[in-house]
C-alpha cells in the first residue's frame, strides 16, 4: 500500500544568508513530499523584526530557486494557505493567543530584562537552571507595574508533565516536567515567538512532518505543549544531526568570523601593530574603529565586517551559505547531490544521482543520528563529476547564472567562445572558478615565460628553432580553426620527421607562458590568428635565457 502524501514545509528565518545546512534541511523537505506525491511547503518567519530583512528573503527565494527547489506552496503561489510570510498572519496569531488567555492557559508577565537577568544569576549562584514559573501577581504588584508603564509579554502556562517527542530519526526524547517553563509567545512589542507561530502555522497549513535540526529538539518540546493546549494533533517530527566540519567543530556562520579574527590577528603580529589597537585596520577596511573593536572583542558577528576585513587584507573566508558556493563557481545539481549524501544514503554505492533520483530513493530510515562532516574536496569532486556531464546547453545556463553574482573575464566573451572555454576545460576544471584559473593566459597575454619550460622544451634540442619553423608554417593556414591548424602541425611533422610534441610545446610555452594548456590546436584557435602570431613573436624577440648557437 502506498504512504499518504505528505505535507512538509521549509521555515526559514530571513536574517541573513542561506546556509548549506538549511539546504539539507529543505532538500530532504522536498524529498520526503515528493517521494508520497506530497506538497512541499514555503514560509518565511520574519517575526524577528529587529534582524528580519527583505533583502535576505528575497535571498533565501534566489537561492532556493537557483539550486532548483521549487516549492508547491509558499511565497508567489496563490494558495488558500497563505499568506506565506508570518508579518501578514499577525491577526490569525492574536486569536489563538486570546484563546490561550481566556482558558487560562497563557498570562501576562511583567517583568523587565534586567530582573529576568537577576533572577538567571540568582539561579546560576545557586547551581539550579532556570525556569521561569511566576503565574500570579499580587494585585497591588500589578498595579505597580501598570503605573511604571511597563508592557508586558504573554506566557504559556506549562501542564506540568513530562513531554515525550517520538522522532522520526532520533528515537524517543523526553523531557521530563521539572525541566519545562513557561515560556513567552508574544513579545513586549505584540509580536509572536516563534515557539508560537510555527505551531499554529503548521497546524493552519495542514502540516503533517517537520524537518529540521537537532538544535530544535528543545523547542519541539514546547511545541507539543501548544498543540496539546490548543486540541490539535501534532505532526511527525525529524531532527536531522549536525553538520560539522572537518575537525569537528559544528559548521557555523560565526567561522567567517573566526577567519576573519585570526587574520587580523596574524597581520598585526607581522606588521607590528599594538594588541586590540584597531586603528590600521579601519583605514584599510573603512570601517569605523569603534565596529573593528566590537567585532574583535566577538560582541559582533556580522558577515559584512568578516567580509570587508577579508577583501582588505586578502584573505578567503570559508564558505558556509549557498551565496558562497554560487560565488565560487558550483553547480547546483552538485550542491544538491553532495548535501543530500552529507548524512543520509540512498541503500547501495551510487555517489552521483539527480534531484528524480533522489526523491525515489529517499527514506528517513536511512538518515543518520550523528554528525556529519563536510568535506570540501569531495563536493569539489561531485562538482567535477557534473562538469563533465551535463549538457553543453545547460552549463551554458549555469554559467549566465554564475556571472551574474561573480566577477570574471569570461563575462566579457561571445557566447560561442564562452562555450568552447567550457567544452576545453569540463574534463580538468572542478568549477567555473577554476576555468578562470586555468585559462588565464586566454584573457591576458603571458609577461614572462616559465624558465624550467623554457629550459627543457626551447634551449634544448633546437627549440627555439622549431618555433621560429611552426611560425612560419602557421603562416599559410587559410580558416583558423583547429581542424585547419592540426593539418598544419601534421604536415610540418612529416615534413621534418620530428613528433607532434617537439613542435606543439615550444608554442604552448610561447602563447601561455607555461607548459599547460588544452589541444594547442584548439588554444590557437581560440586565441586567434593575430594573437598567437604576437605572442609567438614577443617570446622569440625576447629570447628570456641564451638561445642555442
Amino acid at each position: 500500500m502506498a504512504p499518504a502524501p505528505t505535507r512538509t514545509r521549509f521555515a526559514p528565518s530571513p536574517t541573513g544568508s542561506l546556509h548549506v545546512g538549511s539546504v539539507r534541511t529543505a532538500l530532504y523537505c522536498l524529498l520526503a513530499a515528493h517521494r508520497t506525491g506530497g506538497h512541499f511547503l514555503l514560509r518565511i518567519e520574519d517575526t524577528d523584526r529587529a534582524r528580519s530583512t527583505e533583502e535576505s528573503a528575497q535571498g533565501i527565494l534566489a537561492d532556493l530557486r537557483w539550486l532548483g527547489l521549487e516549492w508547491d506552496e509558499g511565497p508567489g503561489i496563490e494558495a488558500e494557505t497563505g499568506p506565506f510570510f508570518q508579518s501578514e498572519r499577525l491577526e490569525l496569531y492574536q486569536a489563538h493567543v486570546q484563546q490561550l488567555l481566556d482558558r487560562g492557559l497563557a498570562y501576562r508577565a511583567w517583568e523587565t530584562p534586567e530582573e529576568l537577568a537577576q533572577m538567571r544569576r540568582e539561579s546560576e549562584r545557586s547551581k539550579q537552571s532556570f525556569r521561569y514559573r511566576r503565574r500570579d501577581y499580587a494585585p497591588e504588584e500589578l498595579a505597580r507595574f501598570e503605573a511604571e508603564g511597563r508592557v508586558p509579554t504573554i506566557r504559556f502556562r506549562s501542564p506540568g508533565h513530562d513531554v515525550t517527542i517520538a522522532d522520526r530519526v532520533q528515537g524517543e526524547v523526553s523531557q521530563s516536567a521539572d525541566e519545562l517553563e513557561d515560556f513567552v509567545i508574544v513579545k513586549g512589542d505584540g509580536w509572536p515567538t516563534y515557539q508560537l507561530a510555527v505551531v499554529i502555522d503548521d497546524h493552519h497549513m495542514g502540516v503533517d512532518l517537520v524537518l529540521r535540526g537537532v538544535e530544535h529538539l528543545q523547542n519541539t518540546h514546547k511545541h507539543l505543549q501548544l498543540y496539546e493546549a490548543f486540541g490539535w494533533d501534532p505532526p511527525e517530527h525529524g531532527h536531522l544531526p549536525l553538520i560539522f566540519n572537518p575537525n569537528g567543530s559544528k559548521m557555523s556562520k560565526r567561522d567567517k568570523g573566526k577567519a576573519a579574527r585570526e587574520a587580523v590577528r596574524q597581520v598585526a603580529r607581522e606588521e607590528g601593530h599594538a594588541a586590540g589597537e584597531h586603528g590600521w585596520l579601519a583605514e584599510r577596511t573603512g570601517l569605523a574603529v569603534a565596529v573593528l573593536d566590537s567585532f574583535m572583542a566577538k560582541q559582533s558577528d556580522a558577515v559584512s565586517v568578516s567580509e570587508q576585513i577579508a577583501e582588505a587584507l586578502g584573505v578567503e573566508l570559508p564558505m558556509i551559505d549557498v551565496l558562497d558556493f554560487r560565488e565560487a563557481g558550483y553547480l547546483p545539481e552538485a550542491l544538491i547531490n553532495y548535501m543530500a549524501l552529507l548524512g543520509w544514503n540512498p541503500g547501495d554505492e551510487r555517489e552521483i544521482l539527480s534531484l528524480d533520483e533522489l526523491i525515489e530513493a529517499f527514506s528517513l530510515d536511512r538518515v543518520n543520528k550523528t554528525p556529519a562532516r563536510f568535506n570540501a574536496d569531495k563536493l569539489a569532486w561531485v562538482n567535477s563529476q557534473y562538469m563533465q556531464a551535463l549538457p553543453i546547453e545547460v552549463l551554458m545556463v549555469r554559467l549566465g547564472q554564475w556571472l551574474e553574482v561573480a566577477s570574471s573575464p569570461m563575462s566579457g566573451l561571445r557566447p560561442a567562445d564562452q562555450q568552447a572555454l567550457i567544452e576545453m576545460y569540463r574534463p580538468r576544471a572542478k568549477t567555473f572558478r577554476d576555468i578562470d584559473q586555468l585559462g588565464a593566459f586566454f584573457f591576458e597575454a603571458p609577461t614572462g615565460w616559465a624558465p624550467k619550460q623554457v629550459k627543457k622544451h626551447l634551449d634544448k634540442g633546437g627549440g627555439w628553432d622549431r618555433l621560429e619553423q611552426t611560425r612560419a608554417a602557421l603562416g599559410d593556414v587559410g580558416r583558423w580553426e583547429a581542424p585547419s591548424l592540426h593539418k598544419a602541425f601534421d604536415a610540418l611533422c612529416e615534413a621534418t620527421g620530428v613528433g607532434l610534441g617537439k613542435y606543439a610545446q615550444p608554442v604552448r610555452i610561447a602563447v601561455t607562458g607555461t607548459g599547460v594548456s588544452p589541444e594547442i590546436f584548439q588554444t590557437l584557435a581560440f586565441l586567434g590568428r593575430d594573437e598567437t602570431f604576437a605572442r609567438i613573436d614577443r617570446c622569440l624577440a625576447a629570447r628570456i635565457s641564451e638561445p642555442p648557437a
